[in-house]
């Protein structure tokens, strides 16, 4: 039996089928709409989502839940398992573990230990470092365990994309340095990077075609890949392209693929995409 418990954002993008499975729990994300709110994964859908940023009109930003809601749960998990640990996408990308910390600060000292973790990435870089430490708790693991494997996750966990536009990244302010290059981005499909928790650039290409090589050389560039996982919005077709490439150095089977929802959406827009590698070096 699992003796510790694990917690995670909506922005993980684990499908929902296979939280359950692992007994995670996922706490969504609110999006914001004008003066309308939204729990991303329940309130609206991917599709819906998307919908409405094709339509125009006010654009969407993300907030977190209410300190409130983290502790809700920190308690109720601190009752039944030994440890939580409570993993989170980048704080520079959203206030998420500065309100699960302020949660876990108002516990009292009695509780089970709780630690808020920032994972310094988001969708699928945020979602292997959870699965690798649900799988873990529900072996058996003990708290400092599955601390561990999760320093070392994400310590090896690398995440590359190409986005369609630069336009979203522009409104919702996540270019970090790569603000500096929005002057020559316009007519290009750049590659960019998460390191350290920010956007920063990583590639020039001028296609959809260079840019989905691209994906593919930063995958081959590993000398060992123990995990590839692509996010993508609306580019099923792009999917297969980059699956055909992968296969001959990963099994395309076992490549987890998923569509990124809306918490990555305000700041990607559509037909973006992109891969998250865990090279699992001991």
């Amino acid at each position: 039996m699992a003796r510790v418990k694990i917690i995670t954002d909506s922005t993980a993008d684990i499908p929902p089928a296979l939280a359950q499975e692992l007994n995670i729990t996922v706490i969504p994300v609110y999006i914001h709409f004008g003066e309308q709110t939204f729990r991303a994964g329940l309130d609206i859908t991917n599709e819906q989502f998307y919908r409405r940023l094709a339509e125009g009109g006010p654009h969407p930003y993300t907030s977190s839940p209410a300190p409130t809601v983290f502790e809700q749960y920190y308690r109720q998990y601190s009752r039944e398992y030994e440890g939580v640990l409570s993993i989170h996408l980048s704080n520079r990308f959203s206030g998420v573990v500065k309100t699960a910390t302020t949660a876990r600060d108002k516990l009292p000292a009695s509780l089970t230990r709780v630690e808020v973790i920032d994972s310094t990435s988001t969708s699928l870089g945020l979602g292997l470092v959870v699965l690798a430490a649900a799988r873990a708790a529900q072996a058996g693991a003990s708290l400092e365990e599955v601390h561990r494997l999760v320093m070392h996750t994400i310590q090896h966990n690398h995440v590359v994309f190409f986005i369609d536009s630069v336009e979203y990244l522009e409104r919702s302010g996540r270019l970090s340095q790569a603000t500096a290059m929005l002057g020559s981005m316009q007519r290009i499909k750049p590659l960019l990077i998460l390191d350290d928790g920010e956007i920063v650039p990583y590639d020039r290409t001028r296609t959809r075609a260079k840019a989905i090589e691209g994906l593919f050389t930063f995958i081959e560039d590993f000398p060992h890949v123990e995990q590839v996982a692509i996010m993508h919005s609306t580019t099923p077709d792009d999917v297969e392209k980059l699956l055909e490439k992968i296969d001959p150095i990963y099994p395309r089977e076992k490549v987890m693929i998923v569509e990124y929802g809306p918490a990555l959406g305000v700041h990607l827009g559509p037909n973006a995409m992109g891969v998250a590698v865990y090279e699992g070096i001991d």
